[in-house]
């Protein structure tokens, strides 16, 4: 298993979306000898500049500057997605639940019950969310 240094990273970024140290400075802003150092551990960008380079690859700043195995990255950048897309289903079962609650409730004309199908239908939302993880 080979660690990246930012350097080496720099540059398999960069070659692997077809472009030149010249065609990297113009879109972050830099001399292509700036992008040189950069590549051969002479020099290291600012803060505003690691930013566009961590945008541009699609890659986070962490992941970018830390010394990292590069199928970790991957796997990182991959697990980020499905994280937020289970968060957000996470989110719409709980929502889900007390709607159906308070539907029970409406549905029997009782606010007693309307109350308890809210929290009824929130505890389920948990329920469901808990049982996913496991």
């Amino acid at each position: 298993m080979m660690v990246m240094s930012f350097s080496e990273k720099l540059r398999v970024l960069r070659k692997e979306k077809g472009l030149s140290q010249e065609q990297l400075a113009e879109m972050v802003n830099v001399s292509r000898q700036a992008v040189s150092k950069w590549e051969s551990e002479q020099a290291y960008p600012e803060l505003d500049k690691l930013i566009l380079l961590s945008d541009f690859f699609n890659i986070s700043l962490d992941d970018l500057i830390k010394d990292k195995n590069p199928e970790d990255v991957a796997k990182n950048n991959d697990n980020s997605d499905s994280k937020e897309d289970d968060e957000e289903t996470d989110e719409w079962l709980i929502v889900g639940g007390f709607i159906v609650g308070v539907a029970i409730g409406l549905i029997t004309e009782n606010f007693m019950w309307g109350t308890i199908g809210a929290f009824l239908g929130l505890g389920l939302g948990y329920i469901l969310k808990g049982i996913k993880k496991v």
